[in-house]
């Protein structure tokens, strides 16, 4: 039997990108000394005696003002239980940001990771994109946090995407090319821990969105664990007061402790707070309940506020709660000041702080250097 060229290229380009449905998982073939483990619910210890770990997330543009003005109040004089200061994560995006300032979050220990160039509002733009989008997208950015806040890309390992929005398996492609490590974009109302692809993943896939489903040895998934209001469930605190502006702050608080609290008094599966700073300007009271609830939570001996990174490196060494340590690097490689008037690709004018001599162009899709 004969084929038309064109029937075969057809052919091959499905084959090229659909590949099989990842198996089902087996705990006894998924094993965490070889970078595998199946999707569950269960705590890898003994969950009275693991670490509560929460992760503070933060998802937008690194400006002085806004990291002088809140974060830093909120984040730096805090310790954890083994006496270090407090871990957080900040997946940031390109425009607007300061890499001055991106900088000085690395050289502090927190976490720097990825949260694309363009940082588009369609959701489709991110459920539809191609590996190529979203290598450039993703990797881009790596490369230009790496290149202008001069952090190895090494230490630049995870991704969030926009809206929390997945292309299914080209998400994890792209990723994977790119040599991030981990994902943290996929909501979940179960208290899964961080997982790998290697085999089928057990969490739901809400609807409109696209999830993976082949088999990406090693690469992890960190869910987020849903908050839960009094009308709905959310993936981030802001969310979940679109219909609340009538709290008050020790009711805003008590509510973030107890989203811990479910998961502490459960299976102690971590929990990502992603905070975003228009809360603070449209809900009343947000900030001092914000700040009050870190507070109780500080004072608790089994909580322990870290990156995303760290948890995902307690999963494969997942050590009681009397032997685990915050464990924090300090990646950054200093700083040159410049302060750069650049175009970009329309023509619209962007200031950028960088620590390295300016680029030719504002760094964007495509040419992550500025070339």
């Amino acid at each position: 039997m004969k084929f038309s060229t064109s029937f075969v290229l057809l052919c091959c380009i499905f084959a090229c990108s659909h590949g099989e449905d990842a198996e089902q998982c087996e705990e006894d073939k998924c094993l965490i000394d070889s970078n595998c483990r199946c999707s569950s619910t269960n705590n890898p210890i003994d969950a009275s005696t693991a670490p509560q770990l929460v992760v503070l997330a933060f998802v937008e543009a690194v400006t002085t003002e806004l990291y002088e003005n809140r974060w830093s109040e909120l984040l730096e004089s805090r310790k954890n239980p083994d006496g270090s200061y407090i871990g957080a994560t900040f997946y940031v995006p390109h425009e607007y940001t300061d890499y001055q300032k991106v900088q000085d979050i690395a050289s502090i220990g927190f976490e720097v990771a990825v949260h694309s160039i363009s940082n588009d509002a369609h959701q489709d733009y991110w459920r539809d994109a191609n590996v190529t989008l979203l290598e450039q997208e993703f990797g881009g950015q790596r490369k230009i946090i790496s290149k202008f806040a001069n952090i190895d890309e090494k230490y630049i390992t995870g991704v969030m995407t926009p809206q929390f929005q997945l292309a299914g398996d080209n998400s994890i492609k792209a990723f994977v090319q790119q040599g991030f490590a981990y994902d943290s974009s996929w909501p979940t109302k179960s208290p899964y821990f961080p997982y790998t692809f290697d085999y089928a993943s057990t969490q739901s896939c809400d609807v409109g969105n696209s999830c993976p489903k082949e088999s990406h040895p090693g690469f992890w998934e960190a869910p987020i664990i849903d908050l839960v209001s009094e009308d709905d469930v959310c993936a981030t605190i802001a969310a979940c007061f679109r219909q609340r502006n009538n709290q008050t702050k020790e009711e805003i608080s008590d509510w973030l402790v107890q989203q811990v609290d479910t998961q502490r008094q459960a299976n102690r599966a971590p929990v990502i707070l992603i905070i975003e700073s228009t809360w603070f300007d449209n809900v009343e009271n947000s900030w001092d309940g914000l700040v009050d609830a870190l507070d109780k939570l500080e004072a608790l001996p089994d909580v322990y506020f870290v990156t995303q990174a760290r948890v995902i490196e307690w999963l494969k060494n997942p050590v009681p709660l009397s032997e685990f340590e915050t464990g924090l690097i300090e990646p950054a490689l200093g700083c040159s000041p410049f302060t750069c008037k650049l175009s970009k690709p329309d023509g619209t004018i962007r200031y950028m702080n960088s620590c390295v001599q300016c680029p030719k162009s504002y760094p964007w899709l495509g040419n992550p250097e500025g070339n």
